[in-house]
């Protein structure tokens, strides 16, 4: 409600065919159209030729132009508007170029989009009761069989986290402590001193 008041009091400051942003971009267009001549092939379809070597055709009857962007926007590009000053320019009977934009962008397009109201309401307590009494409670619980685990289950990016941060063994070359040769450890050592159950010690 208070946006649909907010946008009526934009509409309301309006002025012009089209909405405000749309008459700004449209502006912006017709900037640039005039740096741009157009020529009439004696048919329906305009060569505009601008600079930079930007050439492209509009076709009239189709309401086209070979950019594509009054297809695609619904909005004339400057190609379109510049073949429009150019028939004015040579007295020739045109529409504004207000008028082949898209009614989408209309001023009075947002006015009837936006006349519908939302009607304010009373408060809760001026409310009608309702004659079905229902009390919506939330769903039973239940707990699972076996013991509640109290860690939470790890995500495949923790596990790919945890496996980078740990420095693997795989492929790396064991060393005695012992005789000092590659190979195995010291667990595994033939050289490793035997303890006796009288505390002694001795080699094989």
């Amino acid at each position: 409600m208070k946006r649909l008041a907010k946008v009526q009091k934009d509409i309301d400051r309006s002025f012009g065919p089209l909405t405000p942003r749309a008459t700004e971009v449209f502006d912006e267009i017709k900037k640039e159209a005039s740096k741009y001549n157009a020529t009439f092939n004696g048919d329906s379809k305009f060569e505009v030729v601008g600079p930079w070597m930007d050439q492209h055709v509009v076709d009239l009857d189709k309401k086209t132009c070979s950019c594509r962007r009054w297809e695609l926007t619904g909005m004339p590009c400057k190609h379109v508007v510049a073949f429009i000053f150019n028939t004015a320019d040579n007295e020739g009977t045109i529409q504004s170029p207000e008028s082949f934009v898209n009614h989408v962008y209309w001023l009075q397009t947002w006015k009837r989009m936006y006349s519908f109201k939302i009607n304010p309401v009373r408060g809760r307590l001026h409310w009608p009761k309702s004659k079905w009494l229902i009390t919506i409670t939330p769903p039973k619980h239940k707990n699972p069989i076996g013991r509640p685990k109290k860690k939470r289950r790890q995500s495949a990016v923790d596990l790919q986290i945890i496996k980078e941060d740990r420095i693997s063994r795989a492929g790396a070359k064991l060393k005695c402590g012992i005789c000092k040769t590659d190979g195995h450890n010291k667990r595994t050592c033939p050289k490793k001193p035997i303890t006796s159950k009288n505390g002694g010690s001795g080699w094989w």
